[in-house]
């Protein structure tokens, strides 16, 4: 296969216009650079455009999950890309948005075709197969060259080790790292085949051959992945208590935790739902470690605060409430909606069998333990002053049109599981769920302030689960620690069973689909797990760490390369397709074929693995999609399919009407449903269960909002990772604020004296991106560190600085700021880890080399949660720009 800059020559292109007509193409991006970049730029005339050749406009996708996904589309000539776009096919507003696509998603260009993507399968060069130690080398990995193989022999050495493996180990020696909690329809044995879990349908290739070792996180969701149905706050991650978008425009105040859209959404997120909430009426406090960008955009007031205290900050609030609440002159509390669908707020409606002096009410008012939980005793933990923790307060009182939300970043912390219940005990207070202007909250994007019905809805193509025969699962926060140790605790996976040591001897490592060393805890563990593996295997489409530290990798090919993809975003207002706009590139292959190669070479029929092929899987799920009519209640197909049409996709079906023809879908990429004030798409949150809590109960073991939850305590202390209390008591996190002193009561200082959390980054999207040479120049991914701090360490903007702890290194340059809290290191999250194996230094910044391999009660991940020191570097250190991520010379 030819390279892009050949094929575009051979269609009578110099280098010259082809560049130039790209460079064009991508003046969307703005005269004065990326977001970040100088403003001081230098006025020259426009050169004149050069000539580009007639092609056509495709729609492509962005398939990174930073949290939604944008519509793109790609000028084509002939198999090269010239051009790219983003949404425009309708009028923009606040109201109805264009889905356009971020500086992320502009730079997929150059991750398609730019120089770290790779084009053939490779092995390590002082690895060989049989299983010998003197030919396995494994503390080479990492470091040793490589060498080019051909798909046949790379594929029969993959099958033959994972074989011998397999006989001489048992499939508990096999690791597998594409399964993970976002194939949640596997506990009902089926799997959606959508973008946002592509490719981990391959969680069935090592199934059918006798089975994997597991693993399970809790990601972006912390502990708000289990926790809120438990305590009754929502049915799922407590994401179905708010309104829609329309109606969150009606609320007169606006409470957000750990709220950073502009960076951490889709394109279109902060404009369409956050944007129209200001309003000098209006009052918005975001509560962050960072003023950060939406902070800025919205003219919110900033109220800084510590990292993993939010609980603090929430009991000094339930202070407030209770005791200034009056029913008659100071109505602050929801009396009715305590009384009816709450339980343990006093000691009239506790739980039978449970104490009745323990309940939440006589905890916050220190009867239990003779500390009254005052703004000031909160203040203390969290930073905010008592005057500022007292007025917010205030402002969640009943009679008051309120929105209280958090993301899930704050409950990414150690021991946060108190958290929910206590944002859950604080909205249920104000009554701030099931009626017009108020909500309530935990999520990502905007979804609790855009909980419409499901205007486009989906059914899944059921895709048939091969039962893993091993049944052990290593948590994400432990696993390479497990994999070090050779021993965990098994606790089940999407249940919580009760503790069981295991032993576990870990001899191969197939990485089919994530990125898993830069999500999990602790990066140089995880190079001594790979080191010690006899084989490790990865299938990449660039040269990223989990490649850098395998013996054998797969070239796959990118969403554009493969099938139409269709992408429902988890904003039910739009959906998108895209992808099949270029050849596959060099000898990239879909992992379906990898996966048949396979198969064959095991004797296991490859269509119990994929029973359809990528066509009629496409056609299915397209087929199915549904959208809500004007009345809104009626649904009707959303695509029309000419018998031609089906015949594309070499499936079986038939024709059928719909809202749009196909055609007209896969040329824009994108369907969106026009929303206007007063359309019959919004609802309202919970209001059968404000109605009538008994006839429409939450999920928690009452059915109840449960101030005092014996389920979450009993379950916790079976798995004995620790012991989630009853109540939402605050229990000082784990790497938290208190760790971060010697002596905390005379507030002398430690060894690493300042918290270190990961706040979302503009240049990545988790691990996407961070290769990427465009936004590399334009962000420079620092480590953010209150000015005033830097200069009590000796230190000044653009330092060069080494931010380290018991687990690891980084190094950055600083960005010494007033935008962050006095006492915290914002290390962004997304760099891709980089070794010098001279210092062990990470040169690149993965926030994860700084993550201690701990959790606690529901297996929590405390990516928010660490504690460090900081100091200047005065070793060499090239600029991330100039320091590109270089594949193998065996690539070229």
């Amino acid at each position: 296969m030819k390279n892009i800059i050949e094929r575009a020559n051979s269609k009578g292109l110099s280098r010259r216009s082809f560049v130039g007509a790209s460079a064009a193409a991508l003046a969307v991006l703005g005269t004065t650079g990326l977001m970040g970049c100088s403003n001081n730029t230098t006025v020259t005339k426009t050169p004149t455009p050069p000539t580009v050749p007639e092609g056509e406009w495709v729609s492509a996708i962005c398939w990174s999950h930073c949290g939604g996904k944008c519509a793109m589309s790609v000028y084509m000539v002939d198999n090269v890309c010239l051009r790219m776009k983003t949404d425009d096919y309708h009028e923009d507003s606040m109201d109805w948005p264009q889905r356009r696509c971020c500086v992320r998603g502009h730079s997929r260009i150059e991750d398609v075709f730019g120089a770290d993507r790779l084009k053939y399968p490779m092995k390590r060069k002082s690895w060989q197969p049989g299983g010998d130690p003197a030919k396995i080398n494994g503390q080479l990995r990492g470091i040793d060259e490589w060498e080019r193989i051909s798909w046949e022999d790379a594929l029969d050495m993959i099958a033959s080790e994972i074989t011998r493996i397999k006989e001489k180990y048992g499939n508990r020696a096999i690791f597998g790292s594409g399964f993970n909690t976002a194939v949640g329809s596997l506990t009902q044995e089926k799997i959606g085949l959508n973008a946002t879990a592509r490719d981990l349908e391959w969680v069935n290739v090592l199934n059918a051959y006798g089975g994997q070792v597991v693993h399970k996180g809790t990601a972006s969701s912390g502990s708000f992945s289990s926790a809120p149905s438990m305590y009754g706050f929502g049915t799922g991650t407590g994401g179905d208590l708010g309104n829609d978008r329309f109606d969150a425009r009606n609320c007169e105040n606006y409470v957000f935790f750990g709220f950073n859209p502009a960076y951490s959404a889709d394109g279109s997120t902060l404009f369409s739902t956050f944007l129209p909430l200001i309003d000098a009426k209006k009052k918005m406090y975001i509560i962050d470690p960072m003023y950060n960008d939406t902070v800025a955009v919205t003219g919110a007031e900033w109220v800084p605060i510590r990292p993993g205290s939010d609980m603090a900050m929430c009991i000094g609030m339930a202070y407030t409430m209770l005791t200034e609440d009056d029913p008659e002159t100071n109505p602050l509390i929801d009396w009715d909606i305590i009384e009816r669908c709450t339980i343990g707020f006093d000691a009239d409606s506790m739980p039978d069998g449970e104490p009745k002096e323990q309940n939440f009410k006589a905890y916050i008012l220190g009867e239990l333990d003779g500390v009254p939980k005052t703004p000031e005793w909160a203040s203390d933990i969290c930073g905010v002053a008592p005057e500022k923790i007292a007025e917010i307060a205030r402002v969640l009182g009943k009679n008051n049109k309120t929105a209280f939300i958090s993301t899930w970043g704050p409950g990414r912390t150690n021991n946060s599981e108190g958290l929910v219940q206590m944002l859950m005990a604080l909205g249920a207070m104000g009554g701030h769920f099931g009626q017009p202007g108020h909500a309530m909250g935990a999520s990502i994007r905007d979804m609790l302030l855009n909980n419409t019905k499901p205007i486009i809805r989906q059914t899944y193509n059921p895709f048939p689960y091969i039962q893993n025969p091993v049944d052990d699962v290593l948590q994400d926060a432990m696993q390479w620690k497990s994999m070090v140790d050779k021993k965990y605790v098994f606790t089940g996976f999407f249940d919580f069973l009760p503790a069981e040591e295991r032993e576990i001897d870990i001899k191969c490592i197939y990485n089919y689909s994530l990125n898993l060393m830069h999500r999990t805890e602790w990066m140089a563990a995880a190079v001594i797990a790979c080191r010690q593996c006899e084989f490790v295997v990865t299938h990449a489409m660039d040269f990223n760490t989990n490649a850098k530290y395998s013996d054998i990798v797969l070239p796959i090919i990118t969403p554009w390369e493969t099938y139409p993809l269709y992408i429902y975003t988890g904003n039910m207002e739009f959906c998108l397709v895209g992808g099949d706009i270029v050849e596959p590139l060099y000898e990239a292959k879909d992992p379906k074929w990898i996966s048949d190669e396979l198969c064959k070479r095991w004797n296991i029929d490859p269509k119990l693995v994929y029973p359809d092929e990528r066509g009629q899987s496409y056609y299915d799920v397209l087929k199915n999609i549904e959208v809500l009519m004007d009345d809104g209640e009626t649904y009707e197909k959303l695509l029309s399919f000419t018998a031609e049409e089906v015949a594309q996709f070499d499936a079986k079906g038939e024709p059928q009407d719909g809202r749009i023809t196909y055609s007209e879908f896969r040329q824009k990429g994108v369907y969106s449903v026009e929303r206007k004030p007063g359309d019959k798409f919004g609802r309202i949150g919970a209001k059968a269960f404000r109605e009538d809590p008994v006839a429409n109960p939450m999920k928690s073991e009452s059915g109840k909002m449960e101030f005092y939850c014996r389920k979450i305590r009993n379950i916790t202390a079976a798995m004995g990772f620790s012991t989630v209390p009853a109540l939402p008591q605050y229990v000082p996190p784990i790497n938290g604020i208190e760790a971060t002193y010697k002596n905390w009561e005379t507030k002398e200082k430690g060894e690493y004296p300042y918290q270190v959390y990961n706040p979302h980054y503009i240049r990545s999207s988790h691990a996407h991106f961070d290769n990427i040479p465009w936004l590399r120049e334009a962000f420079a991914r620092p480590v953010f560190m209150n000015e005033i701090d830097a200069a009590a360490e000796g230190l000044k903007d653009g330092d060069i600085v080494r931010v380290y702890n018991e687990w690891g290194s980084i190094i950055r340059p600083l960005y010494a700021t007033k935008r962050i809290m006095r006492g915290v290191l914002g290390v962004t999250h997304g760099g891709w880890y980089e070794i010098d194996e001279k210092t062990g230094y990470d040169l690149g910044g993965a926030a994860n080399t700084l993550c201690a391999p701990v959790m606690g009660g529901l297996r929590v991940d405390g990516y928010n949660t660490n504690i460090g020191a900081i100091e200047k570097y005065d070793g060499d250190f090239l600029p991330d720009a100039e320091r590109l991520n270089q594949r193998p010379s065996c690539q070229e």
